[in-house]
């Protein structure tokens, strides 16, 4: 489902980015057929030396001036960061919770 193929449920592949090192190491004969395990999404991002940045309508400001990324932008991002983030999308496991999967899908 990284690559694009179709699926029948929501997955938290759709909606978050796949890391391309990560997609390079799937073999050609299972390439959209496999997908690649969140625990293995979440360490390749923790080694990047930056989240990237929040793209537009995934973050904003609270009317008292807190800056707050939404449940689009932590998926994209590949993992919790454990800070209680207010739209964190990320069950007590660190595992994408299914709700917020498909409700972004």
């Amino acid at each position: 489902m990284a690559g694009g193929a179709s699926c029948a449920s929501a997955c938290w592949c759709r909606v978050v980015d796949i890391p391309p090192a990560l997609l390079e190491r799937v073999p050609d004969h299972a390439r959209d057929m496999a997908c690649i395990c969140h625990a293995c999404v979440a360490r390749e991002r923790r080694r990047e030396p930056k989240a990237s940045l929040a793209r537009p309508g995934e973050s904003y400001f609270t009317d008292d001036g807190r800056f707050v990324f939404t449940a689009r932008y932590h998926l994209r991002r590949g993992y919790c960061c454990g800070n209680g983030c207010r739209h964190c999308p990320y069950d007590a496991t660190g595992r994408p919770r299914r709700d917020v999967v498909e409700a972004l899908a």
